[in-house]
This record gives structure tokens, sequence and C-alpha cells, in this order.
């Protein structure tokens, strides 16, 4: 079974339509919403018996919000959503089979995501579904990701926002795991919805700094960086 985890603040729209997916899905357990603007909270996710709701004081951001749902969690396979992401569930059976103990994490591949349909049949009907090993990290991977308990690695107090995704990513590589790409499953988004807001560049700056001292070699570090310095 697995547990879906969604940090929020409710400036997504997207769940909309996958949250009653997951409630009918029979490989869902639990839909765990760690809400960080609970004065924001969508009243009509309550109408869902598989939600567990967990409201927060202040915003505790989406990498402390992803540790907070992990240890929350009642199964062993995660996956840990954005709100602004929509993607075919008829991916879910093929994924559940490699979020093992000795896989790392699973994400869409870049060829199968749109910011620009606002449905899923965007995708060429000859792209097979599946999922396949692939140690290639793109910068959208992090918006919906599925793994198992065992390959989730507490990520570090000082990320907030980013490079959650690519610490998971790189532990697991380090620990010996193969990660994997979901190929062939259409996935719209209106990616970032919350996070490049310019009220976080601050703490986005800091996080780039921080995952630098983790992984020097990080790609992602200088374009995060330099991005940021633009927009100032």
């Amino acid at each position: 079974m697995i547990s879906v985890i969604m940090p929020t603040l409710w400036r997504g729209e997207y769940y909309k339509r996958m949250f009653p997916i997951f409630n009918n899905h029979p490989l869902i357990g639990e839909i765990i919403v760690i809400d960080n603007a609970p004065n924001k909270t969508d009243q009509e996710i309550f109408k869902l018996e598989k939600v567990r709701y967990f409201a927060q004081t202040k915003n505790l951001y989406v990498n402390p919000s992803w540790n907070l749902g992990v240890e929350l969690s009642n199964f062993n396979i995660l996956c840990l959503y954005s709100d602004d992401v929509y993607f075919d569930s008829k991916c879910i059976e093929e994924v559940h089979k490699v979020c093992t103990p000795q896989g790392g994490i699973a994400g869409f591949s870049l060829e199968t995501i749109s910011e620009s349909h606002d449905n899923l049949d965007y995708l060429s009907p000859h792209e097979v579904l599946q999922v396949i090993p692939s140690n290639a990290m793109h910068y959208r991977f992090g918006m919906c990701m599925f793994l198992h308990k065992e390959s989730y690695y507490v990520i570090p107090d000082q990320l907030k926002i980013n490079y959650g995704d690519a610490y998971l990513f790189d532990q697991n590589v380090m620990s010996g795991k193969s990660n994997f790409k979901i190929e062939g499953c259409p996935t719209i988004t209106r990616m970032r919805t919350s996070s490049k807001a310019k009220e976080f560049d601050d703490v986005r700056r800091s996080d780039a700094i921080e995952y630098a001292k983790i992984n020097p070699s990080e790609g992602l570090i200088m374009e995060l960086m330099d991005n940021l310095e633009k927009n100032i």
C-alpha cells in the first residue's frame, strides 16, 4: 500500500483532480495532507475517507513537511506529491512494483511532462508506459516521486524548499541503489506554483548555498543561484 504525502499552501489546483483518484485507488492506503496554510484549507478534502489532515501553526516548507509526512505515514511505499501535478493513474501499479527496499526513487521522465496542456491526451499514443532504471536527474523530478520508506533519507533541516529531491536521489545513488524514471505516463503541472514565489527567494538562495556544502558538484546549484540573481 502507498502513503501519499502532500505538503501544501493551497496554491496548486491539480490536487482537486488527483485526490478523488487517490481515494478510490486500491493501492493507495492514505493521503497525508501537511497543511502549511490552514487559513486557506480546502474543506472538500474532508469528504474523502483516506485523507489524514495535519495543520501546522507556521509554514514548515516542503522538505521538512516531507520529513514529517514520512514519520506520520502508515505504509511502506511513499508518494511525495505536489498539489500542482496531475498524472495518469495507470502508472501507479507499474511504479509500485519497483518501490522496494533495494530500489531508489522513481520520478516522471522529462519527456512525459507538459506545462502547457490541461488534459492528459497530449502524449503520443505510441508511447509505452514503463518504469526503467535511471540515475540521470532533471529539475522537475521532485514534483512527484515514489519510493520505499527504506529508501527515504531524512532531509537535512537546513534545506527548506529546494534540493530535497536531489538529496534523496543522490543518497540512493551513494547507497548503491538505482533510481528510476517513469516513461509514457502523461503528466501535467503548473511547476513550482508555490516555491517560485518571490517571497521565497531568500529561502531558495539559502537552500542553494547549503546544498553546495553537501554536494559541491551538484549542477543545479549555480543554475539556481544565477536565476535568482537575474530576478533580483
